[in-house]
């Protein structure tokens, strides 16, 4: 069952309207053009490490034969990353169990990353990113998420904050959604015909705390309609319970095989372009 939260919390003393941000630590994520300057994986670990890259080529027994992950152009946002997966050969990293129930093609941040990159208790990052959804998209009742803001902790796997799709109801949605520990509350939603074939622009602004923070657009770059949105000022935003747990963003394309029948495309593609992270 779907539950959409619209109601936004506002304590009076911890307002982000009362924030004074600095930008002077901007790390930033942007393709070079097909062809030209560093390949594709090069870039994407120039800005977040040797390991930030979790394509099935990768590694030895899953999809070594393809490139997952690869540049592309066009007229709105230039160049651009391109996400592949397919549905029949591409495994979860180096899982390779006989009847695969999951599969993946991610870059994120995480322990070998730049300190700039990883949010640790009570600061407050910014995320910046643009993507693009095809209407033809295979989408099951099982997750696919596009981007998660993930804990690294002793504790549980599950993200905190997750931009994913599904099918509910024979109707595809692009779904917001937060989970402070195990059960996940759907923030805001919006049918998938109103945000696919074109450019989304999202951007996360969070504080990390046990009553922490959260502003969050996504807006049509054409229009720069809003399509989905939240914000609240008194959020669980934290799990960590030592000095070196952090948050980490991920993006890309990761989705359950739990009904591959529902899935109809032998391959999907996600768009990705202008990766920014802000430590404030």
């Amino acid at each position: 069952m779907l539950i959409v939260v619209r109601s936004i919390l506002l304590l009076p003393f911890v307002l982000f309207s009362s924030y004074t941000f600095s930008e002077q630590n901007v790390s930033a994520l942007r393709v070079d053009g097909p062809n030209q300057g560093l390949t594709a994986y090069q870039l994407i670990q120039s800005f977040a490490g040797k390991r930030s890259i979790e394509s099935p080529d990768l590694y030895p027994a899953n999809h070594p034969d393809e490139k997952h992950i690869y540049e592309d152009t066009d007229d709105v946002v230039g160049h651009h990353f391109v996400f592949v997966l397919h549905r029949d050969i591409d495994k979860d990293r180096d899982k390779y169990k006989k009847f695969a129930d999951r599969q993946r093609n991610e870059i994120k941040a995480y322990s070998g990353s730049k300190s700039s990159l990883k949010g640790y208790q009570n600061e407050t990052m910014t995320y910046r990113w643009k993507f693009k959804l095809e209407s033809t998209m295979s989408l099951s009742n099982n997750f696919s998420h596009f981007f998660q803001l993930k804990s690294v902790d002793d504790g549980i796997g599950m993200p905190i904050l997750t931009i994913s799709a599904r099918n509910y109801r024979d109707k595809n949605w692009l779904a917001l959604s937060h989970a402070p520990v195990e059960k996940a509350t759907i923030l805001d939603k919006i049918l998938w015909a109103e945000i696919s074939d074109v450019w989304l622009e999202a951007e996360c602004t969070v504080t990390y705390a046990d009553r922490g923070a959260l502003s969050i657009t996504v807006k049509r770059t054409s229009d720069k309609k809003t399509v989905l949105a939240y914000r609240s000022d008194n959020i669980d935003m934290w799990r960590g319970t030592k000095t070196n747990h952090f948050v980490r963003p991920k993006w890309g394309l990761y989705r359950s095989l739990k009904t591959k029948h529902m899935l109809a495309n032998k391959q999907d593609s996600i768009r990705f372009a202008d990766f920014e992270i802000v430590k404030q």
